[in-house]
Protein backbone atom coordinates (compact mmCIF):
# COMPACT_ATOMS: atom_id res chain seq x y z
CA UNK A 1 0.00 0.00 0.00
CA UNK A 2 2.75 2.37 0.83
CA UNK A 3 4.59 1.49 -2.36
CA UNK A 4 1.52 2.25 -4.40
CA UNK A 5 1.16 5.62 -2.79
CA UNK A 6 4.75 6.62 -3.65
CA UNK A 7 4.21 5.56 -7.22
CA UNK A 8 1.24 7.86 -7.49
CA UNK A 9 3.28 10.77 -6.13
CA UNK A 10 6.07 10.11 -8.60
CA UNK A 11 3.61 10.17 -11.50
CA UNK A 12 2.20 13.45 -10.27
CA UNK A 13 5.60 15.05 -10.12
CA UNK A 14 6.46 13.80 -13.57
CA UNK A 15 3.22 15.23 -14.93
CA UNK A 16 3.88 18.57 -13.25
CA UNK A 17 7.38 18.67 -14.69
CA UNK A 18 6.09 17.97 -18.14
CA UNK A 19 3.48 20.71 -17.86
CA UNK A 20 6.11 23.13 -16.55
CA UNK A 21 8.46 22.46 -19.42
CA UNK A 22 5.61 22.77 -21.89
CA UNK A 23 4.54 26.14 -20.44
CA UNK A 24 8.06 27.58 -20.19
CA UNK A 25 7.73 28.28 -16.52
CA UNK A 26 10.17 27.20 -13.88
CA UNK A 27 9.00 24.55 -11.79
CA UNK A 28 10.13 24.21 -8.27
CA UNK A 29 9.84 21.24 -6.28
CA UNK A 30 7.77 22.01 -3.35
CA UNK A 31 5.52 20.45 -0.94
CA UNK A 32 2.21 19.69 -2.61
CA UNK A 33 0.42 21.82 -0.08
CA UNK A 34 2.61 24.77 -0.91
CA UNK A 35 1.99 24.33 -4.65
CA UNK A 36 -1.68 24.43 -4.10
CA UNK A 37 -1.36 27.74 -2.32
CA UNK A 38 0.95 29.34 -4.93
CA UNK A 39 -1.24 28.22 -7.75
CA UNK A 40 -3.89 30.59 -6.53
CA UNK A 41 -1.68 33.52 -5.69
CA UNK A 42 1.19 33.52 -8.17
CA UNK A 43 1.14 35.34 -11.50
CA UNK A 44 2.65 34.26 -14.82
CA UNK A 45 5.08 37.10 -14.62
CA UNK A 46 6.43 36.01 -11.35
CA UNK A 47 5.70 39.42 -9.74
CA UNK A 48 3.29 38.03 -7.30
CA UNK A 49 0.45 40.39 -8.51
CA UNK A 50 -2.31 40.10 -11.11
CA UNK A 51 -1.60 42.44 -14.05
CA UNK A 52 -5.29 43.25 -14.43
CA UNK A 53 -5.32 44.84 -10.98
CA UNK A 54 -2.43 47.39 -11.67
CA UNK A 55 -3.65 51.15 -11.81
CA UNK A 56 -3.92 52.66 -15.35
CA UNK A 57 -2.32 56.08 -16.18
CA UNK A 58 -4.65 59.09 -15.54
CA UNK A 59 -6.44 60.62 -18.60
CA UNK A 60 -5.04 63.98 -19.85
CA UNK A 61 -6.66 66.97 -18.19
CA UNK A 62 -6.25 70.80 -18.15
CA UNK A 63 -4.59 72.15 -15.05
CA UNK A 64 -4.79 75.90 -15.86
CA UNK A 65 -4.90 78.42 -18.71
CA UNK A 66 -3.94 82.04 -19.34
CA UNK A 67 -5.22 84.51 -21.95
CA UNK A 68 -3.44 87.68 -22.95
CA UNK A 69 -3.49 90.37 -25.62
CA UNK A 70 -4.47 93.96 -26.25
CA UNK A 71 -8.19 93.41 -26.47
CA UNK A 72 -9.05 95.17 -23.22
CA UNK A 73 -11.27 93.88 -20.44
CA UNK A 74 -13.29 91.64 -22.76
CA UNK A 75 -12.46 89.63 -25.85
CA UNK A 76 -15.02 90.58 -28.44
CA UNK A 77 -15.66 89.11 -31.90
CA UNK A 78 -12.94 90.04 -34.35
CA UNK A 79 -10.32 90.65 -31.66
CA UNK A 80 -7.17 88.51 -31.24
CA UNK A 81 -5.66 86.90 -28.14
CA UNK A 82 -2.89 84.53 -27.04
CA UNK A 83 -4.20 81.43 -25.18
CA UNK A 84 -1.81 79.35 -23.04
CA UNK A 85 -3.14 75.99 -21.75
CA UNK A 86 -1.28 73.60 -19.40
CA UNK A 87 -2.28 69.90 -19.75
CA UNK A 88 -1.26 67.04 -17.46
CA UNK A 89 -0.69 63.83 -19.53
CA UNK A 90 1.01 60.97 -17.67
CA UNK A 91 0.60 58.55 -20.54
CA UNK A 92 2.44 60.83 -22.96
CA UNK A 93 5.18 61.36 -20.40
CA UNK A 94 5.52 57.62 -19.90
CA UNK A 95 5.64 56.94 -23.62
CA UNK A 96 8.05 59.79 -24.29
CA UNK A 97 5.53 61.28 -26.77
CA UNK A 98 5.19 64.82 -28.11
CA UNK A 99 1.87 66.65 -28.29
CA UNK A 100 0.30 69.15 -30.68
CA UNK A 101 -2.97 71.07 -30.23
CA UNK A 102 -5.40 71.88 -33.06
CA UNK A 103 -8.44 74.18 -32.67
CA UNK A 104 -11.67 72.42 -33.61
CA UNK A 105 -14.37 75.05 -32.93
CA UNK A 106 -15.83 77.68 -35.26
CA UNK A 107 -15.92 80.17 -32.40
CA UNK A 108 -12.14 80.48 -32.55
CA UNK A 109 -9.62 80.34 -35.37
CA UNK A 110 -5.82 80.14 -35.36
CA UNK A 111 -2.76 77.99 -35.99
CA UNK A 112 -1.82 74.72 -34.26
CA UNK A 113 0.20 74.89 -31.04
CA UNK A 114 3.21 72.64 -30.39
CA UNK A 115 3.22 71.65 -26.72
CA UNK A 116 6.26 72.30 -24.57
CA UNK A 117 7.13 69.27 -22.45
CA UNK A 118 7.80 70.29 -18.90
CA UNK A 119 9.66 68.53 -16.09
CA UNK A 120 6.67 68.20 -13.82
CA UNK A 121 4.90 65.86 -16.22
CA UNK A 122 2.79 68.58 -17.88
CA UNK A 123 2.61 69.99 -21.40
CA UNK A 124 2.10 73.70 -22.20
CA UNK A 125 0.18 74.61 -25.36
CA UNK A 126 0.50 78.25 -26.57
CA UNK A 127 -2.05 79.23 -29.23
CA UNK A 128 -0.93 82.63 -30.66
CA UNK A 129 -2.98 85.13 -32.68
CA UNK A 130 -6.24 83.34 -31.97
CA UNK A 131 -9.21 85.23 -33.42
CA UNK A 132 -12.44 85.13 -31.49
CA UNK A 133 -15.29 84.74 -33.98
CA UNK A 134 -18.12 84.92 -31.49
CA UNK A 135 -21.03 82.58 -30.94
CA UNK A 136 -19.61 80.62 -27.97
CA UNK A 137 -16.93 81.04 -25.35
CA UNK A 138 -16.01 77.29 -25.33
CA UNK A 139 -12.45 76.87 -26.64
CA UNK A 140 -12.21 73.33 -28.03
CA UNK A 141 -9.04 71.71 -29.36
CA UNK A 142 -7.74 68.22 -30.18
CA UNK A 143 -4.57 66.81 -28.55
CA UNK A 144 -2.58 64.98 -31.24
CA UNK A 145 0.13 62.51 -30.09
CA UNK A 146 3.32 62.64 -32.14
CA UNK A 147 6.23 60.16 -31.84
CA UNK A 148 6.73 58.16 -28.64
CA UNK A 149 6.61 54.45 -28.03
CA UNK A 150 2.98 53.92 -28.91
CA UNK A 151 0.40 55.69 -31.09
CA UNK A 152 -2.73 57.13 -29.54
CA UNK A 153 -6.05 58.44 -30.84
CA UNK A 154 -6.98 62.14 -30.81
CA UNK A 155 -8.03 63.40 -27.43
CA UNK A 156 -10.62 66.26 -27.53
CA UNK A 157 -10.34 68.89 -24.82
CA UNK A 158 -12.16 72.17 -24.09
CA UNK A 159 -12.36 74.96 -21.58
CA UNK A 160 -14.53 78.03 -21.04
CA UNK A 161 -12.86 81.39 -21.80
CA UNK A 162 -14.64 83.68 -19.36
CA UNK A 163 -13.13 86.81 -20.95
CA UNK A 164 -15.15 86.31 -24.13
CA UNK A 165 -18.07 88.63 -24.71
CA UNK A 166 -20.34 89.32 -27.59
CA UNK A 167 -19.86 92.44 -29.73
CA UNK A 168 -21.33 95.63 -28.36
CA UNK A 169 -24.19 96.75 -30.48
CA UNK A 170 -23.29 100.20 -31.74
CA UNK A 171 -25.58 102.97 -30.64
CA UNK A 172 -27.55 103.93 -33.69
CA UNK A 173 -26.62 107.38 -34.90
CA UNK A 174 -29.46 109.82 -34.48
CA UNK A 175 -31.22 110.74 -37.63
CA UNK A 176 -29.83 114.12 -38.61
CA UNK A 177 -32.34 116.90 -38.57
CA UNK A 178 -33.16 118.32 -41.98
CA UNK A 179 -31.08 121.33 -42.87
CA UNK A 180 -32.75 124.64 -42.13
CA UNK A 181 -30.96 127.24 -44.21
CA UNK A 182 -31.45 130.77 -42.85
CA UNK A 183 -32.79 133.55 -45.02
CA UNK A 184 -30.89 136.80 -45.56
CA UNK A 185 -32.29 140.32 -45.68
CA UNK A 186 -31.35 143.99 -45.40
CA UNK A 187 -32.21 144.82 -41.80
CA UNK A 188 -31.31 148.52 -41.99
CA UNK A 189 -29.46 151.07 -44.09
CA UNK A 190 -28.05 154.56 -43.48
CA UNK A 191 -26.58 157.30 -45.67
CA UNK A 192 -25.43 159.92 -43.15
CA UNK A 193 -28.65 161.79 -42.38
CA UNK A 194 -32.24 162.31 -43.47
CA UNK A 195 -31.22 163.09 -47.04
CA UNK A 196 -28.20 163.60 -49.25
CA UNK A 197 -27.30 166.78 -51.11
CA UNK A 198 -27.11 166.60 -54.88
CA UNK A 199 -23.56 166.61 -56.20
CA UNK A 200 -21.99 165.52 -52.91
CA UNK A 201 -20.42 162.16 -52.04
CA UNK A 202 -21.99 160.02 -49.30
CA UNK A 203 -21.54 156.57 -47.74
CA UNK A 204 -24.33 154.01 -48.01
CA UNK A 205 -24.15 151.42 -45.21
CA UNK A 206 -26.20 148.21 -45.44
CA UNK A 207 -26.85 146.06 -42.37
CA UNK A 208 -27.41 142.43 -43.39
CA UNK A 209 -29.18 139.93 -41.13
CA UNK A 210 -29.74 136.16 -41.32
CA UNK A 211 -32.74 134.45 -39.77
CA UNK A 212 -32.62 131.33 -37.57
CA UNK A 213 -31.53 127.93 -38.93
CA UNK A 214 -29.10 125.06 -38.28
CA UNK A 215 -26.54 125.63 -41.03
CA UNK A 216 -24.49 128.50 -42.39
CA UNK A 217 -25.12 130.44 -45.54
CA UNK A 218 -22.15 129.94 -47.85
CA UNK A 219 -20.63 132.39 -50.35
CA UNK A 220 -22.97 135.31 -49.64
CA UNK A 221 -22.86 138.02 -52.33
CA UNK A 222 -24.38 141.51 -52.26
CA UNK A 223 -25.01 143.53 -55.43
CA UNK A 224 -26.52 146.94 -56.20
CA UNK A 225 -28.80 147.64 -59.15
CA UNK A 226 -29.68 151.19 -60.27
CA UNK A 227 -32.71 152.04 -62.42
CA UNK A 228 -31.80 151.66 -66.09
CA UNK A 229 -33.20 155.10 -66.95
CA UNK A 230 -31.53 156.87 -64.02
CA UNK A 231 -28.22 158.72 -64.23
CA UNK A 232 -28.70 160.50 -60.94
CA UNK A 233 -26.58 158.21 -58.76
CA UNK A 234 -23.36 156.25 -59.25
CA UNK A 235 -20.54 154.67 -57.29
CA UNK A 236 -17.79 157.09 -56.29
CA UNK A 237 -15.37 154.15 -55.87
CA UNK A 238 -15.34 150.37 -55.56
CA UNK A 239 -17.56 147.70 -57.12
CA UNK A 240 -21.30 147.23 -57.05
CA UNK A 241 -20.81 143.54 -56.12
CA UNK A 242 -19.41 142.67 -52.69
CA UNK A 243 -18.37 139.18 -51.52
CA UNK A 244 -19.38 138.63 -47.89
CA UNK A 245 -18.56 134.90 -47.45
CA UNK A 246 -20.17 132.60 -44.88
CA UNK A 247 -22.81 133.88 -42.47
CA UNK A 248 -24.11 131.92 -39.48
CA UNK A 249 -27.78 131.92 -38.43
CA UNK A 250 -28.85 135.07 -36.56
CA UNK A 251 -25.71 136.93 -37.63
CA UNK A 252 -25.44 140.63 -38.49
CA UNK A 253 -22.94 142.01 -40.96
CA UNK A 254 -22.39 145.61 -42.22
CA UNK A 255 -20.99 146.58 -45.63
CA UNK A 256 -20.59 150.06 -47.16
CA UNK A 257 -20.43 151.76 -50.55
CA UNK A 258 -19.05 155.19 -51.57
CA UNK A 259 -21.68 156.91 -53.75
CA UNK A 260 -22.38 160.29 -55.35
CA UNK A 261 -25.46 161.94 -56.87
CA UNK A 262 -25.65 164.14 -59.94
CA UNK A 263 -25.42 167.86 -59.11
CA UNK A 264 -28.14 168.77 -61.64
CA UNK A 265 -30.80 166.29 -60.57
CA UNK A 266 -34.14 167.55 -59.42
CA UNK A 267 -34.98 167.17 -55.73
CA UNK A 268 -36.57 163.80 -55.10
CA UNK A 269 -35.32 160.33 -54.30
CA UNK A 270 -33.02 157.69 -55.76
CA UNK A 271 -34.30 154.10 -55.76
CA UNK A 272 -31.72 151.29 -55.49
CA UNK A 273 -32.31 147.52 -55.46
CA UNK A 274 -30.07 145.39 -53.22
CA UNK A 275 -29.63 141.82 -54.51
CA UNK A 276 -28.66 139.10 -51.98
CA UNK A 277 -27.47 135.66 -53.11
CA UNK A 278 -25.70 132.67 -51.54
CA UNK A 279 -24.50 129.20 -52.51
CA UNK A 280 -27.07 127.24 -50.52
CA UNK A 281 -29.82 129.74 -49.67
CA UNK A 282 -32.64 131.53 -51.40
CA UNK A 283 -31.93 134.69 -53.37
CA UNK A 284 -33.58 137.86 -52.08
CA UNK A 285 -33.97 141.48 -53.13
CA UNK A 286 -34.51 144.57 -51.02
CA UNK A 287 -35.43 148.00 -52.46
CA UNK A 288 -34.14 151.11 -50.69
CA UNK A 289 -34.87 154.79 -51.35
CA UNK A 290 -32.54 157.74 -50.67
CA UNK A 291 -33.98 161.29 -50.58
CA UNK A 292 -31.91 163.84 -52.53
CA UNK A 293 -32.09 167.60 -52.05
CA UNK A 294 -30.54 170.53 -53.87
CA UNK A 295 -28.28 173.00 -52.03
CA UNK A 296 -30.22 175.78 -50.37
CA UNK A 297 -29.61 179.20 -51.95
CA UNK A 298 -32.25 181.45 -50.41
CA UNK A 299 -30.88 184.93 -49.72
CA UNK A 300 -31.86 188.45 -48.59
CA UNK A 301 -30.46 190.60 -51.35
CA UNK A 302 -31.34 194.10 -50.11
CA UNK A 303 -32.82 196.01 -47.16
CA UNK A 304 -33.79 199.63 -47.76
CA UNK A 305 -34.53 201.76 -44.71
CA UNK A 306 -34.62 205.57 -44.25
CA UNK A 307 -31.34 206.92 -42.98
CA UNK A 308 -33.02 209.78 -41.07
CA UNK A 309 -36.52 210.19 -39.75
CA UNK A 310 -38.31 212.91 -37.85
CA UNK A 311 -39.86 212.06 -34.56
CA UNK A 312 -43.49 211.17 -35.22
CA UNK A 313 -42.82 210.54 -38.88
CA UNK A 314 -43.66 207.15 -40.45
CA UNK A 315 -40.99 205.59 -42.62
CA UNK A 316 -40.95 202.54 -44.87
CA UNK A 317 -38.65 199.52 -44.81
CA UNK A 318 -38.34 197.35 -47.94
CA UNK A 319 -36.76 193.84 -47.90
CA UNK A 320 -35.87 192.05 -51.13
CA UNK A 321 -35.17 188.28 -51.19
CA UNK A 322 -34.46 185.69 -53.90
CA UNK A 323 -34.53 181.89 -54.15
CA UNK A 324 -31.56 180.87 -56.34
CA UNK A 325 -31.86 177.18 -55.55
CA UNK A 326 -33.72 174.40 -57.40
CA UNK A 327 -36.12 173.66 -54.55
CA UNK A 328 -39.06 175.75 -53.38
CA UNK A 329 -39.01 177.69 -50.12
CA UNK A 330 -42.18 177.00 -48.16
CA UNK A 331 -44.18 178.87 -45.53
CA UNK A 332 -42.10 182.04 -45.61
CA UNK A 333 -42.76 184.55 -42.81
CA UNK A 334 -41.17 188.05 -42.51
CA UNK A 335 -40.86 189.94 -39.23
CA UNK A 336 -39.08 193.05 -37.92
CA UNK A 337 -37.70 193.49 -34.43
CA UNK A 338 -35.50 196.09 -32.80
CA UNK A 339 -34.90 198.83 -30.27
CA UNK A 340 -36.71 202.20 -30.32
CA UNK A 341 -39.47 200.93 -32.60
CA UNK A 342 -42.92 202.35 -31.95
CA UNK A 343 -44.50 199.42 -33.78
CA UNK A 344 -42.30 196.33 -33.11
CA UNK A 345 -43.26 192.70 -33.85
CA UNK A 346 -44.77 193.34 -37.27
CA UNK A 347 -45.09 190.03 -39.14
CA UNK A 348 -46.28 189.04 -42.61
CA UNK A 349 -46.93 185.55 -44.02
CA UNK A 350 -45.64 185.38 -47.57
CA UNK A 351 -46.32 181.72 -48.43
CA UNK A 352 -44.09 179.73 -50.79
CA UNK A 353 -41.28 181.05 -52.94
CA UNK A 354 -40.65 179.02 -56.07
CA UNK A 355 -37.14 178.21 -57.28
CA UNK A 356 -35.61 181.10 -59.27
CA UNK A 357 -38.03 183.68 -57.82
CA UNK A 358 -37.34 187.15 -56.34
CA UNK A 359 -39.80 189.08 -54.22
CA UNK A 360 -39.99 191.81 -51.57
CA UNK A 361 -41.90 192.80 -48.49
CA UNK A 362 -42.49 196.30 -46.96
CA UNK A 363 -42.90 197.42 -43.36
CA UNK A 364 -43.78 200.79 -41.84
CA UNK A 365 -41.28 202.11 -39.31
CA UNK A 366 -41.88 204.68 -36.56
CA UNK A 367 -39.67 205.65 -33.65
CA UNK A 368 -40.74 205.68 -30.05
CA UNK A 369 -38.12 208.26 -29.09
CA UNK A 370 -35.44 210.44 -30.58
CA UNK A 371 -32.12 208.73 -31.17
CA UNK A 372 -31.40 205.63 -33.27
CA UNK A 373 -33.55 202.70 -34.32
CA UNK A 374 -31.49 199.46 -34.29
CA UNK A 375 -33.55 196.68 -35.82
CA UNK A 376 -33.39 193.52 -37.89
CA UNK A 377 -35.47 191.73 -40.47
CA UNK A 378 -36.09 188.00 -39.82
CA UNK A 379 -37.24 185.63 -42.57
CA UNK A 380 -38.39 182.19 -41.33
CA UNK A 381 -39.15 179.34 -43.75
CA UNK A 382 -39.09 175.58 -44.37
CA UNK A 383 -36.44 174.27 -46.76
CA UNK A 384 -36.72 171.26 -49.07
CA UNK A 385 -35.70 168.92 -46.22
CA UNK A 386 -38.64 170.10 -44.12
CA UNK A 387 -36.32 171.87 -41.70
CA UNK A 388 -37.15 175.31 -40.32
CA UNK A 389 -34.46 177.89 -41.16
CA UNK A 390 -34.09 181.64 -40.72
CA UNK A 391 -32.34 184.54 -42.42
CA UNK A 392 -31.61 187.82 -40.64
CA UNK A 393 -30.55 191.28 -41.85
CA UNK A 394 -29.91 194.31 -39.62
CA UNK A 395 -30.85 197.93 -40.32
CA UNK A 396 -30.59 201.27 -38.48
CA UNK A 397 -32.15 204.74 -38.73
CA UNK A 398 -31.47 208.05 -37.04
CA UNK A 399 -34.49 209.76 -35.49
CA UNK A 400 -34.41 213.54 -35.09
CA UNK A 401 -36.77 215.91 -33.33
CA UNK A 402 -39.53 217.40 -35.39
CA UNK A 403 -38.78 221.18 -35.93
CA UNK A 404 -41.13 223.60 -34.07
CA UNK A 405 -42.56 226.52 -36.07
CA UNK A 406 -44.19 229.52 -34.21
CA UNK A 407 -47.75 230.44 -35.25
CA UNK A 408 -47.98 234.25 -35.94
CA UNK A 409 -51.64 234.21 -35.04
CA UNK A 410 -50.71 233.26 -31.51
CA UNK A 411 -48.32 236.25 -31.00
CA UNK A 412 -49.20 239.45 -29.08
CA UNK A 413 -49.74 242.30 -31.61
CA UNK A 414 -48.01 244.73 -29.26
CA UNK A 415 -44.90 242.60 -29.27
CA UNK A 416 -44.66 242.48 -33.06
CA UNK A 417 -42.20 244.60 -35.00
CA UNK A 418 -44.11 247.02 -37.28
CA UNK A 419 -41.77 246.29 -40.08
CA UNK A 420 -42.19 242.53 -39.52
CA UNK A 421 -45.90 242.97 -39.52
CA UNK A 422 -45.81 244.70 -42.85
CA UNK A 423 -43.79 241.84 -44.29
CA UNK A 424 -46.07 239.28 -42.86
CA UNK A 425 -49.21 241.06 -43.97
CA UNK A 426 -47.94 241.36 -47.46
CA UNK A 427 -46.43 237.76 -47.79
CA UNK A 428 -47.03 233.99 -47.06
CA UNK A 429 -47.37 233.21 -43.34
CA UNK A 430 -44.66 231.05 -41.80
CA UNK A 431 -47.06 228.25 -40.92
CA UNK A 432 -48.11 228.16 -44.55
CA UNK A 433 -44.57 227.57 -45.57
CA UNK A 434 -44.34 224.78 -42.97
CA UNK A 435 -47.38 223.05 -44.38
CA UNK A 436 -45.93 223.27 -47.86
CA UNK A 437 -42.66 221.70 -46.67
CA UNK A 438 -44.49 218.84 -44.98
CA UNK A 439 -46.62 218.20 -48.03
CA UNK A 440 -43.63 218.18 -50.32
CA UNK A 441 -41.89 215.69 -47.98
CA UNK A 442 -44.86 213.34 -48.08
CA UNK A 443 -44.96 213.49 -51.86
CA UNK A 444 -41.26 212.78 -52.04
CA UNK A 445 -41.67 209.75 -49.71
CA UNK A 446 -44.45 208.33 -51.88
CA UNK A 447 -42.37 208.83 -54.99
CA UNK A 448 -39.42 207.07 -53.38
CA UNK A 449 -41.55 204.05 -52.46
CA UNK A 450 -43.01 203.86 -55.97
CA UNK A 451 -39.55 204.04 -57.51
CA UNK A 452 -38.23 201.28 -55.23
CA UNK A 453 -41.10 199.00 -56.10
CA UNK A 454 -40.51 199.60 -59.78
CA UNK A 455 -36.84 198.81 -59.35
CA UNK A 456 -37.71 195.58 -57.50
CA UNK A 457 -40.11 194.60 -60.27
CA UNK A 458 -37.40 195.23 -62.88
CA UNK A 459 -34.88 193.12 -60.94
CA UNK A 460 -37.40 190.27 -60.66
CA UNK A 461 -38.15 190.41 -64.38
CA UNK A 462 -34.45 190.40 -65.20
CA UNK A 463 -33.84 187.36 -62.91
CA UNK A 464 -36.69 185.45 -64.54
CA UNK A 465 -35.24 186.20 -67.96
CA UNK A 466 -31.87 184.86 -66.83
CA UNK A 467 -33.50 181.64 -65.54
CA UNK A 468 -35.31 181.20 -68.85
CA UNK A 469 -32.04 181.65 -70.73
CA UNK A 470 -30.37 179.04 -68.52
Amino acid sequence: MKQRKNKIISLSLALSLALGVFAGAPVYAEDPAAIAVNSTSSSPSGSGEDPSSAPAPAAPYITNYDIGGSFGAHLRPGEKASISITVSDEWAQGKNAGLRGRINTSSFSGKDAIAEKRGDGTYKFVFTDVTYNGGSNEFSFDVITEGGDEPRELIPMSLTIIQCAEAIEPTPAPTPAPQEVPKIMVKDFTFGGNSVEAGKEFTLELTLFTTSGNTNLEDVMVGLTFPTDSKNVSLASGSMNTYVGAMAPNETRTISYKMVTDATMEPGSVNITVQLTSKNGEAATSPISIPVTQPERFEITNVEAPETMMMGEEGYLSVTFVNKGKSAINNLTAEIQGENLANPGQSQFLGNVAAGTENSVDFSVMASAEGVINGKVILSYENSKGEVATLEKEFSCTVEAMPVYEDPGMMDPGMMDPAMGDDVSTGMPIWGWALIVVGVGAVVAVVVVVIRKKKAAKKLAALEDEDEDI
